[in-house]
């Protein structure tokens, strides 16, 4: 185990006790997409981008979706920001003129 990185300061541990790997999470990930039935590869990474797109478009403070995944910059959201023709059609529910004056009953 590296220096500075052992068993006692790890969020999540292996059987064996120690640091639970990137191949270790992996592989729980995959088992359990499998017993899920899903037929698409799933990362963590999946989990991941997941995580932090949901708390966006449910307002999440871009700030701390951006501290809490590790990353210096705000730009550096951009790739985790898939937008759906659900979003899309919100937003433009939401702000174009003649949506608004449908809305308004007029």
């Amino acid at each position: 185990m590296d220096e500075g990185r052992t068993k006692e300061n790890a969020l999540f541990l292996n059987a064996r006790g120690g640091r639970l790997g990137r191949e270790g999470l992996a592989k729980i990930v995959n088992k359990a997409a499998k017993r899920a039935g899903l037929d698409k590869p799933v990362t963590p990474h999946v989990f991941r981008r997941s995580c932090a797109t949901g708390m966006i478009r449910n307002k999440a403070n871009p700030y701390y979706v951006k501290e809490l995944l590790g990353h210096e910059h705000l730009d550096s959201l951009e790739p985790y920001l898939k937008l759906s023709i659900v979003d899309l059609k919100e937003v433009h529910k939401k702000c174009h003129p003649r949506e608004r004056q449908l809305e308004a009953g007029g």
